[in-house]
């Protein structure tokens, strides 16, 4: 917690510790006139008020956001003090008034016949509490007026089914009960079942799309129509002839060498078989049935057999091993266990123990090995992930994923994975291979990667510019689904194999799902499932990671659309269910511990993930950062979007004129997509800009893509 933030946490401590004294001793000095006029209710007023008072100085956005909440406390309050109404002073709280409320409740409890006189029937009683009834009626009237008028038009039909005696004719009293039912069942009918959640979810989508179309009519016409607004053709000529350097891997670190000792696994093993032997369970375990990894080793346990073979014995059945789970724990000192059975492809039954001195991890440790430099010739988006529970790399290939969606509880180790992920990416490929885009809400985990040329936008913090960004991903898309259909190919490989022009893989990445899903979640899931269910053959890669893995930030759209999970320590089954499909993320130990499930995996993988130091970020970016590259092509931000950034009323005398004739003053060749970069405007106004700069003799003709030459 940094220091600004104390101090203002200190402040507005204060001011609601002043506030409240600033009450008691108001409530002191006139306590006479409290209790006449206020009586009890002024403890309702002030629990009200004092928070109200916070919320309107210090976050008033809140207090807008959650006015309903307001409102309806607001009723609550009156219903409360109109209850005191009727109630009987207390002379133990010091009230002698004719209602434990005072006079403010007796004025909204009574009639004013009855404002001076507290002795009436009961039926004034009875009165009297609907009046406070009436104000919790009136609070949901204003937060949910549907509802309300549901509930009135219900109450219609059954006063009006009290008189069906008076209808004359057979068919009003048939048409008026068809009415009763039908108000009835379409009640019952809006209860969502989860059977039809997805259904649900679809045609809120579709409902979403059809408002969005109605919106943008006009300025979608506009732009279609408009021959100088076009979606650049990205260039990568000049990229493709440049030296790219390739980063050394001498700047990562090297992992000191650790593992568990034979006599550790020796002991371990003695006590898996003597422990279960107590509760009449004979099992073997072998050394060659024994797989150390970095942080945890599987032993590989054979069930035994009960009676004897030749007689017709049994074998141990595999439950009985499993239901002692907490039994072995025990004997092993160990903080948790995972189970594995049967271990694929062996029959034995795995127990993964953790090792008392953990291994670190490092990229290093997988970027040396001939694994590792076999796999990444033949994979187009190589990621090293870390070391599995056999000691062997696990490594993984973008492109056959599709789509990754990481999740992990805090401090876990997602972050780590997401840079781990970037890093490989990085030490491996050019930006005329891969671009990436970065959405970052936590504003801190992916900003060091601002300004790499692997970069296809500049990292995005805020929701609103994700979701322009996400929108003009999905043009980016459907131009390329053009351009594959001009070649007479299916995907991105084969458009590269037969043309001459390169066109690279986009990864997007984004940190935290549960941000965005918090303030724009319809828009963010659309747009998401909408880039992962096209996205494959067009080379655009998904990877998600969130901290809350709760249904409603990973839905079933999405869950549906992204195969590849990794899963790091979560707080309960639930949540490991939801990621995984299935227990063992709870039981895992963090610190970079996870369950990877590739798509062709029926069960997930355990590995320890590797760790990065903000030293070797730091260095791997340096050195793409150092490299005096050409030009690349940026995302074209779509301007129906981005409307802050372009307007149709900008096409003459653009504003930005006379800083992008300073900016020529320091080139000797001039882009669009610089004009894009250093003026942070859209396409087509630098497109603009660009032709007037051109029309004044400032710049050259252009010549495809290429940057023109400064005059």
């Amino acid at each position: 917690m940094n220091e600004i933030y104390k101090k203002r946490l200190i402040y507005q401590i204060l001011f609601t510790l002043t506030i409240f004294v600033i009450f008691f001793l108001l409530a002191t000095i006139f306590k006479s006139y409290v209790i006449e006029k206020f009586g009890a209710s002024i403890l309702v007023i002030i629990i009200y008020s004092i928070p109200f008072l916070y919320l309107v100085i210090f976050n008033p956005k809140l207090l807008v956001k959650f006015w309903k909440i307001v409102a309806i406390f607001f009723c609550i309050s009156l219903s409360i003090i109109t209850f005191m109404g009727i109630l009987p002073s207390s002379k133990f709280l010091g009230i002698n008034n004719d209602s434990l409320g005072g006079e403010i409740s007796v004025f909204l409890a009574r009639e004013p016949y009855y404002w001076n006189e507290y002795n009436f029937s009961i039926w004034h009683y009875i009165q009297s509490f609907f009046r406070g009834i009436f104000f919790l009626l009136i609070g949901v009237s204003i937060t949910h007026p549907k509802k309300m008028f549901s509930l009135i038009l219900k109450i219609k039909y059954l006063v009006r089914f009290t008189n069906i005696k008076n209808t004359k004719s057979q068919t009003d009293k048939v048409s008026f009960l068809l009415k009763i039912i039908g108000v009835f069942k379409s009640v019952i009918h809006k209860k969502k079942s989860p059977h039809k959640e997805i259904q649900n979810i679809t045609n809120l989508e579709k409902i979403n799309e059809k408002t969005d179309l109605k919106n943008t009519k006009a300025e979608i016409s506009i732009w279609n129509n408009d021959p100088e607004i076009k979606a650049p053709k990205n260039d990568y000529s000049s990229a493709i002839k440049f030296k790219w350097q390739i980063p050394n891997t001498n700047v990562l670190e090297i992992a000191p060498m650790q593992g568990v000792s034979s006599s550790e696994i020796n002991e371990t093993s003695n006590l898996i078989e003597k422990s279960l032997e107590q509760y009449g369970i004979d099992v073997s375990v072998d050394s060659e049935d024994v797989k150390s990894g970095p942080t945890v080793t599987m032993y590989g346990v054979k069930p035994g057999w009960k009676g004897d073979i030749k007689t017709g014995g049994q074998r141990v059945r595999v439950d009985t091993i499993l239901n002692r789970e907490k039994d072995l724990a025990l004997a092993l000192a160990s903080p948790s266990l995972r189970f594995e059975a049967p271990v694929p492809g062996e029959s034995v039954v795995g127990i993964e123990v953790p090792n008392k001195k953990p291994q670190k991890v490092t990229i290093r440790s997988i970027t040396d090995t001939n694994e590792w430099n076999s796999f990444k010739k033949d994979s187009a988006l190589p990621v090293p992930l870390g070391i599995g529970t056999d000691g062997n790399p696990v490594m993984c290939d973008l492109a056959k994923m599709p789509h990754t969606l990481i999740a992990g509880s805090t401090g876990s180790g997602k972050s780590v994975c997401m840079n781990a992920i970037i890093t490989g990416l990085m030490l491996t490929l050019n930006p005329t291979q891969v671009r990436m885009i970065m959405l970052d809400p936590k504003r801190v985990e992916l900003t060091p990667y601002e300004n790499i040329p692997h970069l296809y936008s500049p990292v995005v913090v805020e929701t609103e510019r994700a979701i322009i960004i996400l929108k003009s991903l999905v043009n980016e898309m459907m131009e390329r689904f053009k351009l594959l259909e001009e070649a007479g190919v299916k995907n991105i490989t084969a458009y590269n194999i037969k043309t001459n022009q390169r066109m690279p893989y986009l990864v997007v990445l984004v940190d935290e799902l549960a941000d965005l899903m918090l303030t724009a979640a319809g828009e963010i899931e659309r747009l998401l499932v909408r880039l992962a269910q096209l996205g494959r053959a067009t080379g655009v890669h998904l990877v998600v990671a969130t901290q809350r893995p709760s249904v409603d930030v990973v839905t079933g759209l999405i869950k549906a659309n992204f195969p590849s999970r990794i899963s790091f320590s979560v707080m309960s089954q639930i949540d490991s269910r939801t990621i995984l499909d299935s227990p063992g993320a709870e039981k895992l130990l963090g610190k970079g511990d996870m369950l990877y499930l590739p798509v062709d995996r029926a069960k997930p993988l355990r590995i320890q993930g590797l760790f990065l130091t903000d030293k070797e970020i730091s260095d791997i970016v340096s050195h793409w950062k150092n490299q005096s590259s050409p030009d690349l092509p940026e995302l074209s931000v779509n301007p129906i979007a981005d409307n802050s950034n372009f307007t149709l009323s900008d096409s003459a005398g653009d504003s930005l004129y006379e800083k992008a004739l300073l900016l020529t003053e320091s080139q000797r060749t001039l882009s669009v997509s610089l004009l894009q970069r250093r003026l942070r405007i859209g396409y087509p106004r630098a497109a603009r800009l660009m032709d007037e700069l051109e029309e004044a003799g400032i710049v050259g003709p252009g010549d495809g893509g290429k940057p023109r030459q400064v005059l």
